[in-house]
């Protein structure tokens, strides 16, 4: 195995080239996830002696170890070939690229501070034996270790990344629940019946409603479990976001603030928590029961062997292989949020015959394409959410024809969404365009992100021609939309026609992006992992995003702490009966 020693050869490199550097302070800048990201270096004459960051607005849940370790690594390796911080990559990157900038600023040679030399480092091979051992330390995979914890277990907790969190440390901290603690204060009250409806009007009654009941049942509880047992503080009010059954509890902070309590919580007990440990495969017996997991560290081969292991690994937004391989007619999408969402948990599972199921459902948002694609875009930059929700929103295909009724987009799943997708690859761009008029988009101060502004135009003429599209087919498709609004009907999609479109017009173009993935590993009521002919795979559970169906919009973050507990539970009592 290798590793990266450049200290004392960068040095040597530029006292050979006989480059120096201007002895100071200098500052760089490079585009981070949120935003620009600003260093400060101090270099002497052949060194750098400290990079500090002094401006960021990187989600710290996320963030935070990138900030903390890659200026640290830059100066005691001297070298800008560093490792970046596994989840919080695009931050890494940014770090590196400003502090790159800045050496450049200083009159460096920055090539030489690339230069690294690779020597032999012997790799270790490490085992551990518990109980449980829990994979994936976000809100599912820290539910289950706590709740196996807390049921006697002995529990390793692996985590792939410097922290915790995972996508429940990057959510608005929203956790649906009925006869919570906050409801009863408020004297709110609604059945889990209701609840259950509700959430499966809102997934057009495509979840398993065995287990959807569960998770809705279970929901009060958990909300209060969030509070009691790991110290998580609610807001006063209770939002009604998908439906006015919801009951959307909103955490004090959010995701950061969710993080911090789930560390605290792992820190009063004897959890061992591991990270930077990335499980690679599910060990199994002969019987085909489980024994453990092997994961990599750094150079290091790590096993642990546990009668019980649970894949709490989240989705696979960002494995855009992974996203094709598993349904095609996902190409195209582009994953944010939680940089970590890989599918490795999914892809263990189904290498020791796991079931998948419900792989066509997903979270997706449309996206400012330009940002995206070509600007290191992420949710809040690339948010075109109020442009697409404004009430005279058409949307165009390249050949300038309408395909859809706009008012069923927004927040959506693939499956009941395929228009947009089919339209995608049908153009084979990688986007739609949508159109609005920029009266709407002022009344409610839409803006796009980067300083990039819309197209705009006075007339349909000008606006099909800045958009590269066939003129009298987009002047045609816009004036019989208008003229449908008019006449209170759309006999082309049926759409409950709102507003006009009024000059001067507004286009961009957006493409679908996925927050969170809904398929996944195949379970039982217990969390129990299955096969395809139902069986079960002794001591393997699963929740969270890695599972499947069985939670959908605000009902996500409450489907993950509720199943990491039944997963924590039930793999206690199974390694406590062998």
């Amino acid at each position: 195995m290798k590793k990266i020693a450049a200290l004392l050869l960068a040095v040597m490199m530029m006292a050979s080239c006989a480059v120096a550097m201007t002895a100071g302070t200098y500052e760089g800048t490079a585009k981070g996830l949120m935003g620009d990201v600003v260093v400060s270096v101090v270099v002497a004459e052949n060194t750098i002696e400290s990079v500090t960051v002094t401006a960021q607005n990187e989600t710290p849940a996320i963030a935070g170890p990138a900030i903390e370790q890659i200026p640290a690594a830059i100066v005691a390796n001297q070298s800008l070939v560093v490792d970046t911080v596994a989840g919080a990559t695009v931050t890494s990157k940014a770090i590196i690229a400003a502090t790159e900038a800045a050496l450049v600023a200083a009159g460096a040679d920055v090539e030489a501070f690339k230069v690294v030399e690779v020597v032999d480092d012997p790799a270790e091979v490490i085992e551990y034996t518990t109980d449980v051992v829990v994979v994936g330390a976000g809100g599912a995979g820290v539910a289950a270790a706590v709740e196996a914890y807390d049921k006697g277990a002995n529990v390793i907790l692996l985590e792939k990344t410097a922290a915790i969190g995972g996508t429940t440390a990057t959510s608005q901290g929203m956790i649906a629940g009925y006869e919570t603690y906050k409801t009863k204060e408020q004297d709110i009250h609604y059945t889990a019946e209701q609840m259950y409806h509700n959430l499966m009007n809102n997934a057009s009654y495509r979840l398993d409603p065995a287990l959807t009941t569960i998770t809705v049942t279970k929901s009060g509880e958990t909300v209060d479990y969030l509070h009691e047992r790991m110290g998580m503080e609610f807001d006063d009010t209770i939002w009604t976001y998908y439906g006015n059954l919801q009951m959307m509890h909103v955490v004090t902070g959010a995701g950061p603030a969710m993080k911090t309590a789930m560390q605290a919580t792992l820190d009063a007990t004897t959890i061992d928590l591991q990270l930077n440990t990335k499980a690679t495969e599910i060990l199994m017996n002969a019987d085909g029961s489980v024994k453990g997991v092997k994961a990599e560290r750094g150079n290091d081969t790590v096993y642990v062997y546990a009668d019980s292991v649970v894949i709490a690994t989240g989705g696979y937004a960002f494995n855009p292989e992974l996203t094709v391989r598993l349904d095609p007619e996902k190409e195209g999408t582009m994953g944010i949020g939680w940089d970590g969402a890989t599918g490795d948990g999914i892809i263990m599972a189904s290498n020791v015959g796991a079931a998948l199921t419900h792989l066509q459902d997903m979270m997706c948002v449309l996206k400012d394409y330009e940002i995206m694609a070509y600007h290191n875009g992420n949710s809040t930059t690339a948010n075109v959410s109020s442009f697409i929700s404004r009430d005279n929103t058409v949307l165009l295909g390249k050949e300038g024809k309408r395909f859809c009724d706009e008012k069923d987009i927004g927040y959506m799943t693939q499956a009941l969404n395929m228009p947009i997708f089919d339209q995608m690859h049908r153009d084979e761009l990688g986007y739609v365009w949508a159109i609005s008029d920029v009266a709407s988009l002022n009344a409610k101060k839409v803006v796009r992100g980067l300083g990039m502004e819309f197209i705009t135009a006075d007339t349909f003429e000008e606006l099909a021609a800045k958009m590269e599209l066939p003129v009298e087919t987009v002047v045609e498709t816009l004036t019989n939309y208008n003229s449908y609004v008019a006449a209170g009907h759309d006999p082309e999609f049926g759409r409950l026609l709102l507003a006009e479109l009024t000059a001067p017009y507004a286009a961009v173009k957006v493409m679908p992006c996925e927050i969170i993935t809904y398929g996944g590993i195949a379970r039982n009521e217990a969390a129990e992992v299955i096969r395809a002919d139902g069986t079960v795979i002794p001591g393997l559970y699963t929740a969270g995003e890695a599972s499947a169906n069985s939670a959908y919009m605000g009902f996500t973050v409450s489907n993950a702490f509720t199943w990491g507990r039944i997963a924590g539970e039930n793999a206690a009592e199974f390694a406590q009966t062998k």
